[in-house]
Protein backbone atom coordinates (compact mmCIF):
# COMPACT_ATOMS: atom_id res chain seq x y z
CA UNK A 1 0.00 0.00 0.00
CA UNK A 2 2.98 2.10 0.74
CA UNK A 3 4.65 1.88 -2.39
CA UNK A 4 1.22 2.37 -4.44
CA UNK A 5 0.64 5.83 -2.18
CA UNK A 6 3.94 6.57 -2.83
CA UNK A 7 3.58 5.81 -6.95
CA UNK A 8 1.04 8.06 -7.05
CA UNK A 9 2.22 10.97 -5.19
CA UNK A 10 5.39 10.50 -7.68
CA UNK A 11 2.94 10.33 -10.58
CA UNK A 12 0.87 13.43 -9.26
CA UNK A 13 4.57 15.70 -8.49
CA UNK A 14 5.41 14.68 -12.63
CA UNK A 15 2.32 15.90 -13.90
CA UNK A 16 2.01 19.04 -11.84
CA UNK A 17 5.82 19.86 -12.73
CA UNK A 18 5.37 19.07 -16.50
CA UNK A 19 8.00 21.13 -18.95
CA UNK A 20 6.16 22.22 -21.56
CA UNK A 21 8.10 20.34 -24.18
CA UNK A 22 10.00 17.21 -22.73
CA UNK A 23 13.24 17.71 -25.17
CA UNK A 24 15.37 20.61 -25.33
CA UNK A 25 15.35 20.53 -29.07
CA UNK A 26 11.45 20.13 -28.70
CA UNK A 27 9.66 22.97 -30.95
CA UNK A 28 6.07 23.50 -32.25
CA UNK A 29 6.64 21.05 -35.78
CA UNK A 30 7.17 18.16 -33.22
CA UNK A 31 4.23 18.34 -31.29
CA UNK A 32 1.11 15.88 -31.17
CA UNK A 33 -1.58 17.37 -32.69
CA UNK A 34 -4.01 14.82 -30.53
CA UNK A 35 -3.82 11.79 -28.45
CA UNK A 36 -6.98 9.34 -27.96
CA UNK A 37 -7.10 5.51 -26.37
CA UNK A 38 -9.28 2.97 -26.73
CA UNK A 39 -10.96 3.40 -23.18
CA UNK A 40 -13.54 6.14 -23.31
CA UNK A 41 -15.86 4.21 -21.22
CA UNK A 42 -14.13 3.21 -18.57
CA UNK A 43 -10.42 5.33 -18.55
CA UNK A 44 -9.51 7.81 -16.66
CA UNK A 45 -7.42 10.50 -18.12
CA UNK A 46 -5.31 12.86 -15.93
CA UNK A 47 -5.42 16.02 -16.84
CA UNK A 48 -8.55 15.27 -18.54
CA UNK A 49 -8.38 17.56 -21.59
CA UNK A 50 -5.12 16.54 -23.90
CA UNK A 51 -2.98 19.67 -24.91
CA UNK A 52 0.49 19.36 -27.38
CA UNK A 53 2.07 20.92 -24.49
CA UNK A 54 1.09 18.71 -21.97
CA UNK A 55 3.98 15.69 -21.65
CA UNK A 56 2.63 14.03 -18.78
CA UNK A 57 -0.66 11.97 -18.01
CA UNK A 58 -2.01 9.07 -16.12
CA UNK A 59 -4.20 6.91 -17.65
CA UNK A 60 -6.72 5.01 -15.07
CA UNK A 61 -8.45 1.65 -16.65
CA UNK A 62 -11.25 -0.76 -15.24
CA UNK A 63 -9.60 -3.35 -13.39
CA UNK A 64 -10.96 -5.84 -16.29
CA UNK A 65 -9.37 -3.94 -19.06
CA UNK A 66 -6.51 -5.62 -20.86
CA UNK A 67 -5.29 -4.16 -23.82
CA UNK A 68 -4.76 -0.38 -24.32
CA UNK A 69 -3.98 1.28 -27.91
CA UNK A 70 -3.31 5.18 -28.16
CA UNK A 71 -4.54 7.08 -31.35
CA UNK A 72 -1.79 9.58 -31.90
CA UNK A 73 -2.10 12.61 -34.51
CA UNK A 74 0.85 14.43 -35.49
CA UNK A 75 2.54 16.49 -38.80
CA UNK A 76 5.67 14.25 -37.91
CA UNK A 77 6.94 10.73 -37.37
CA UNK A 78 5.13 9.39 -34.64
CA UNK A 79 6.58 5.82 -32.34
CA UNK A 80 4.60 4.28 -29.90
CA UNK A 81 7.09 2.62 -27.31
CA UNK A 82 9.23 2.95 -30.01
CA UNK A 83 7.57 1.32 -32.75
CA UNK A 84 5.91 3.76 -35.69
CA UNK A 85 2.37 4.18 -35.88
CA UNK A 86 0.97 6.57 -38.95
CA UNK A 87 -0.83 9.47 -37.74
CA UNK A 88 -4.48 9.13 -37.29
CA UNK A 89 -3.87 5.06 -36.60
CA UNK A 90 -4.47 2.86 -33.74
CA UNK A 91 -0.92 1.91 -31.89
CA UNK A 92 0.48 -1.73 -31.22
CA UNK A 93 -1.53 -3.18 -28.27
CA UNK A 94 -0.23 -2.45 -24.83
CA UNK A 95 -0.97 -5.38 -22.57
CA UNK A 96 -2.07 -4.08 -19.16
CA UNK A 97 -1.21 -5.71 -16.39
CA UNK A 98 -1.84 -5.75 -12.21
CA UNK A 99 1.79 -3.51 -12.07
CA UNK A 100 1.48 0.49 -12.95
CA UNK A 101 3.72 0.54 -16.87
CA UNK A 102 4.64 3.41 -18.37
CA UNK A 103 4.11 4.45 -22.58
CA UNK A 104 6.39 6.53 -24.57
CA UNK A 105 4.95 8.46 -27.33
CA UNK A 106 7.68 10.48 -29.49
CA UNK A 107 6.90 12.80 -32.12
CA UNK A 108 9.79 13.40 -34.92
CA UNK A 109 9.77 16.21 -36.89
CA UNK A 110 13.01 18.21 -37.37
CA UNK A 111 12.71 18.39 -33.62
CA UNK A 112 11.42 15.56 -31.12
CA UNK A 113 8.99 15.73 -28.58
CA UNK A 114 8.24 13.11 -25.75
CA UNK A 115 5.25 12.31 -24.08
CA UNK A 116 4.93 9.81 -21.16
CA UNK A 117 1.71 8.18 -20.33
CA UNK A 118 1.36 6.39 -17.52
CA UNK A 119 -0.91 3.65 -17.19
CA UNK A 120 -2.77 1.63 -14.17
CA UNK A 121 -6.06 -0.24 -13.24
CA UNK A 122 -8.30 0.55 -10.74
CA UNK A 123 -8.85 -1.96 -7.83
CA UNK A 124 -10.61 -4.41 -8.22
CA UNK A 125 -14.37 -3.68 -8.23
CA UNK A 126 -15.70 -7.46 -7.65
CA UNK A 127 -19.32 -6.77 -6.47
CA UNK A 128 -22.85 -7.54 -7.54
CA UNK A 129 -24.08 -4.92 -10.15
CA UNK A 130 -26.67 -4.56 -12.24
CA UNK A 131 -26.38 -3.04 -16.06
CA UNK A 132 -28.49 -2.95 -19.08
CA UNK A 133 -28.23 -2.85 -22.75
CA UNK A 134 -28.62 -5.34 -26.23
CA UNK A 135 -26.75 -8.44 -26.09
CA UNK A 136 -24.30 -8.10 -29.71
CA UNK A 137 -23.24 -11.59 -29.40
CA UNK A 138 -22.87 -15.12 -27.55
CA UNK A 139 -20.06 -17.16 -28.16
CA UNK A 140 -17.94 -19.68 -26.48
CA UNK A 141 -13.85 -19.32 -26.10
CA UNK A 142 -12.37 -22.29 -24.66
CA UNK A 143 -14.71 -24.00 -22.05
CA UNK A 144 -16.79 -20.65 -21.11
CA UNK A 145 -19.73 -19.00 -22.59
CA UNK A 146 -18.98 -15.29 -22.91
CA UNK A 147 -21.92 -12.33 -23.46
CA UNK A 148 -20.68 -9.09 -25.57
CA UNK A 149 -23.45 -6.52 -25.03
CA UNK A 150 -23.53 -3.01 -26.13
CA UNK A 151 -24.27 -2.00 -22.55
CA UNK A 152 -27.00 1.52 -21.53
CA UNK A 153 -26.73 4.63 -19.36
CA UNK A 154 -29.72 3.96 -16.95
CA UNK A 155 -31.44 7.12 -15.33
CA UNK A 156 -34.03 5.67 -12.55
CA UNK A 157 -37.22 7.84 -11.74
CA UNK A 158 -35.78 8.33 -8.12
CA UNK A 159 -34.86 6.75 -5.27
CA UNK A 160 -37.64 6.60 -3.11
CA UNK A 161 -38.85 3.14 -2.61
CA UNK A 162 -42.88 3.94 -3.53
CA UNK A 163 -41.22 4.76 -7.24
CA UNK A 164 -39.91 1.05 -7.92
CA UNK A 165 -37.55 1.20 -10.29
CA UNK A 166 -39.09 2.98 -13.07
CA UNK A 167 -36.12 4.22 -15.42
CA UNK A 168 -35.71 5.57 -18.80
CA UNK A 169 -31.97 5.19 -20.57
CA UNK A 170 -29.89 6.33 -23.87
CA UNK A 171 -27.35 4.90 -25.43
CA UNK A 172 -24.22 7.12 -25.79
CA UNK A 173 -21.74 4.86 -27.66
CA UNK A 174 -21.12 1.35 -29.46
CA UNK A 175 -18.55 -0.26 -26.89
CA UNK A 176 -18.91 -3.88 -26.41
CA UNK A 177 -18.11 -4.77 -22.86
CA UNK A 178 -17.47 -8.68 -22.94
CA UNK A 179 -18.24 -10.80 -19.80
CA UNK A 180 -18.14 -14.50 -19.05
CA UNK A 181 -21.16 -16.37 -18.24
CA UNK A 182 -21.30 -18.40 -15.20
CA UNK A 183 -22.72 -22.06 -15.58
CA UNK A 184 -25.98 -21.62 -13.30
CA UNK A 185 -26.85 -18.10 -14.84
CA UNK A 186 -30.49 -17.61 -15.08
CA UNK A 187 -31.52 -16.52 -18.23
CA UNK A 188 -35.14 -14.64 -19.36
CA UNK A 189 -36.84 -14.00 -22.12
CA UNK A 190 -40.23 -12.33 -23.37
CA UNK A 191 -42.43 -14.78 -24.47
CA UNK A 192 -45.97 -13.15 -25.68
CA UNK A 193 -45.68 -10.58 -23.10
CA UNK A 194 -44.37 -12.95 -20.20
CA UNK A 195 -41.07 -13.07 -19.07
CA UNK A 196 -40.11 -16.76 -18.61
CA UNK A 197 -37.33 -18.75 -17.97
CA UNK A 198 -34.80 -20.58 -20.36
CA UNK A 199 -34.09 -23.60 -19.27
CA UNK A 200 -29.99 -23.03 -20.88
CA UNK A 201 -28.15 -20.82 -22.98
CA UNK A 202 -29.36 -22.29 -26.18
CA UNK A 203 -32.96 -21.71 -25.36
CA UNK A 204 -31.74 -18.02 -24.16
CA UNK A 205 -30.29 -17.51 -27.92
CA UNK A 206 -33.04 -18.96 -29.88
CA UNK A 207 -35.77 -16.77 -28.56
CA UNK A 208 -33.88 -13.34 -28.23
CA UNK A 209 -33.41 -10.71 -30.78
CA UNK A 210 -29.23 -9.18 -30.74
CA UNK A 211 -28.18 -6.34 -31.95
CA UNK A 212 -27.99 -5.53 -35.35
CA UNK A 213 -31.76 -6.89 -35.69
CA UNK A 214 -34.35 -5.05 -36.31
CA UNK A 215 -35.80 -3.83 -32.71
CA UNK A 216 -33.06 -5.50 -30.82
CA UNK A 217 -34.27 -7.03 -27.58
CA UNK A 218 -32.96 -5.06 -24.75
CA UNK A 219 -31.84 -6.85 -20.97
CA UNK A 220 -30.58 -6.28 -17.54
CA UNK A 221 -27.28 -8.14 -16.82
CA UNK A 222 -26.60 -8.86 -13.68
CA UNK A 223 -22.80 -9.50 -12.52
CA UNK A 224 -21.23 -11.25 -8.98
CA UNK A 225 -17.37 -10.89 -9.21
CA UNK A 226 -16.73 -11.34 -13.22
CA UNK A 227 -19.36 -13.48 -14.22
CA UNK A 228 -22.69 -13.23 -15.33
CA UNK A 229 -25.46 -14.45 -13.22
CA UNK A 230 -28.55 -13.02 -14.53
CA UNK A 231 -29.79 -12.14 -17.96
CA UNK A 232 -33.81 -10.53 -17.76
CA UNK A 233 -35.98 -8.57 -20.35
CA UNK A 234 -35.23 -4.76 -19.56
CA UNK A 235 -38.15 -2.54 -19.25
CA UNK A 236 -38.43 1.23 -18.41
CA UNK A 237 -42.05 0.32 -16.69
CA UNK A 238 -40.61 -2.12 -14.22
Amino acid sequence: MKKCIALLLTLMLLLSCAPALADGNSSADSLLLNLEHNCPNTGVMLPDTFSPYQTSYILTVADWVSRVTFTPTANGVIYVNGVQVPSGSKSQVIQMTDEPQQVTIQVVNGSTTTYTVFLQRRPSERRTRVSAGYISDIYMSGSKYFIAADLVTVNYLSSKYEDGNRSSFYNDSSYLYKYAVDPNCAFFYMNNGVATRARDIYEFQNNIKMAGWDDPDMFRIVYMEDEIVAVMPYSADY
